[in-house]
């Protein structure tokens, strides 16, 4: 196992530093154009970098430092930001040991890694306060420049380190590796914890690279050993720097990829990008399998980049055309069951990165030829794409579309504007946004309908045809009153087994038995469909940490199976790259979405609601609870619009009798 090949930390790396040679923290700060002249061009609109933060580091003494060093086939440029997932779990630390370990042919390759990040690094060689460059060769870590301590997330560190690697190192070609977390299109690479968690938007990447030698001399791939970032707008972006893409639509593991890859370059380093691409991925998917995690990878030829954005924007210009407030309904319908990666429970569901070719072919009854060039324009992209089982839906690349992270719709937009994509597309982003946040289309009312039983047994409603054409979701949900609380209740769960009758009626079916773990009822939203299943979030608390613990009901599992927990998105959007173990000990407590129903203005109307904290025994487990005889529940269906406003129908109380 990769997790415990990693735990040995300390005794190995005491050993890697052989010598440590002088700083180089040169003082010369520069910020980036502050004219509103844009730099660069794309897509025929003008790209602004003005108001970027750009402060590089002296480049020329560090390469002085170092001296003449022999040209071979590869330099890799690591960029290693440590943040929390080394702070908190040394996972940085486990890839320089695997790196060490993996004895690759150093005659063939430059292996650079530039450290910084984190707050503390969990071995003894890598110091807090500081970054430092190191080069892994015999065997070994030698620190060979210090720049001081620098934010992982200006551009201009970036900029350096490429231009320091490319100075010094020569090679026939070139590969960087952005390690750390990631976010998609909106939130971009990496925190900084040392600098206020500062991480580079695609902007500031796109800043970084246009200031480097990879504008002139074009890298041989950019990897990111990061969550969420095979999309097509970070293709876009580094199209014109290197010739490949490497990286995950979906979210990574914690310990990402398998760097026992470089002993493959080592003994071919005059592969290409694609075919290294390819091992990387076949490494990756391998290691994880047989675990619970779940991997992804794709390679993606950036010259063809153009072709999908080309073929995006055809479809979505076909899309505007048609757009109205009637066919907004069908395409937020469409959007809703759209292949979505890094989605969570209700607390972290904003990233908004969608399967470009699922996208398509949604899209496809009503647009057929312009659907079937997008996913050809895709699969000519993606030269290589690794997926292990629990993974469906992943095609290779993804994009940005406007749904889930509906609070930060308007500044998510502004955002993907300034990076210059394909126009037609962008407008219809900017047309979708505006009615998904815009005045009601048509309110919705179903206090007044209150669940009846049907001769079955069976609780139903019934909706006028209106309604339906409106109507995004409708689940049933069952609900507890909150102990001591006057009119608060929390949401025992919610389900989407469900059936719409031709006539409007809406029937489910509860029988008093709901999840729970530890004798706890529990709340399951679904995040993910695999073959013969499905995975659930439930929301938690774990070790004081707020986390979604992740389930999974499958064929070989059909009551279901918990396989860890994943920590929530930061502030910042970027998406928990770790998936923790629950182990005997830790203290876990369950939360449950809550609503005041009560009449009292001054109330709040929603907050998650913290079950009793309990330590973890031997294993977790779900279970089927019973209700509990003698208390009143209440039932109620819970219906969403095609805007996302929500609803309730009246409610009725139900009492078990044993």
């Amino acid at each position: 196992m990769k997790a415990l090949k990693k735990t040995v930390i300390f005794i190995l790396l005491v050993s890697l530093c052989a010598f440590f040679l002088a700083a180089c923290s040169g003082d010369e700060e520069t910020e980036a154009p502050q004219s509103d002249e844009a730099v660069l061009e794309r897509n025929g609109q003008k790209i602004s970098f003005r108001g970027l933060s750009f402060t590089p580091w002296d480049v020329d003494e560090a390469v002085s430092l170092v001296g003449e060093q022999v040209h071979k086939p590869y330099t890799i440029m690591l960029y290693l930001n440590g943040s929390d997932l080394e702070t908190e779990y040394g996972m940085a630390t486990g890839d320089l040991i695997e790196i060490v370990r993996s004895a690759f042919n150093d005659e063939n390759i430059h292996l650079l890694i530039l450290t910084g990040g984190a707050l503390q690094w969990q071995n003894p060689v890598v110091p807090n306060d500081t970054c430092v460059i190191y080069q892994a060769t015999g065997g070994d870590l030698y620190s060979i420049v210090d720049i001081g301590q620098r934010s992982i997330g200006d551009a201009g560190t970036l900029t350096s380190f490429i231009d320091f690697c490319m100075t010094a190192f020569p090679a026939d070609k070139y590969g960087l590796i952005l390690w750390n977390h990631g976010g998609g299109s909106i939130a971009g690479y990496g925190v900084d914890e040392n600098f206020n968690y500062d991480g580079l938007s695609l902007l500031e990447l796109n800043l970084a690279l246009e200031k480097s030698q990879a504008s002139s001399t074009k890298l041989e791939f950019i990897g990111f050993d990061a969550c969420l970032m095979a999309t097509v707008e970070t293709a876009a972006i580094a199209q014109d720097y290197a010739h490949y893409l490497i990286a995950s639509e979906e979210l990574e593991p914690g310990y990402g990829w398998d760097y026992s890859f470089l002993a493959d370059l080592g003994d071919n380093p005059h592969i290409s990008g694609a075919e290294l691409g390819q091992i990387i991925a076949d490494k990756f998917v391998a290691f994880y399998a047989g675990t619970d995690e779940d991997a992804t990878l794709s390679v993606i030829d950036l010259s063809k980049v153009d072709n999908v954005l080309e073929a995006m924007g055809n479809l979505m210009s076909a899309c505007n055309e048609d757009f109205s407030q009637a066919t907004f309904k069908s395409l937020a319908k469409l959007r809703n069951n759209t292949k979505v990666f890094g989605g969570g429970s209700p607390r972290d569901n904003n990233c908004d990165m969608v399967d470009i070719c699922d996208m398509a072919a949604k899209l496809a009854p009503y647009y057929p030829d312009e659907a079937e060039a997008v996913i050809r324009a895709v699969k000519n992209a993606v030269v290589y794409n690794k997926n292990s089982e629990g993974v469906e839906g992943a095609a290779g690349l993804s994009t940005y579309y406007v749904f889930g992270g509906k609070e930060q719709a308007e500044t998510a937009i502004e955002i993907y504007k300034s990076l210059g994509m394909n126009p037609h597309y962008t407008n219809f982003l900017v047309n979708f946004a505006s009615e998904l946040i815009g005045e009601s289309i048509a309110p919705l009312d179903f206090s007044e309908q209150t669940p009846e039983m049907n001769e079955d047994g069976d609780y139903t409603i019934k909706l006028t045809q209106e309604e339906l054409d409106n109507l995004l979701e409708i689940y049933f949900t069952v609900w507890e009153p909150v102990p001591d609380e006057e009119d608060y209740y929390i949401m025992l769960g919610e389900t989407s087994n469900v059936e719409i009758d031709e006539d409007g009626t809406i029937v489910t079916e509860f029988e008093g038995v709901w999840p729970g773990i530890n004798g706890d009822f529990v709340c399951l939203y679904e995040i993910g469909r695999m073959q013969g299943g499905a995975k659930y979030a439930i929301p938690a608390v774990l070790n004081g940490e707020d986390v979604d613990i992740i389930a999974v009901f499958d064929e070989a599992n059909p009551d279901g199976r918990i396989i860890g927990a994943r920590p929530l998105s930061d502030e910042n959007g970027m998406a928990a790259k770790n998936l923790l173990q629950i182990k005997k000990g830790d203290r876990l407590k369950f939360l449950y979405y809550a609503e005041y129903f009560g009449e009292d203005e001054s109330m709040e109307l929603e907050e998650w609601y913290e079950g009793e904290e309990f330590t973890v025994g031997d294993e977790l487990e779900l279970e089927w609870l019973e209700v509990n005889p003698g208390e009143i529940y209440l039932y109620g269906f819970y219906l969403i619009d095609v805007q996302q406003n929500e609803y309730y129908t009246d409610f009725v109380e139900v009492e078990f009798i044993e």
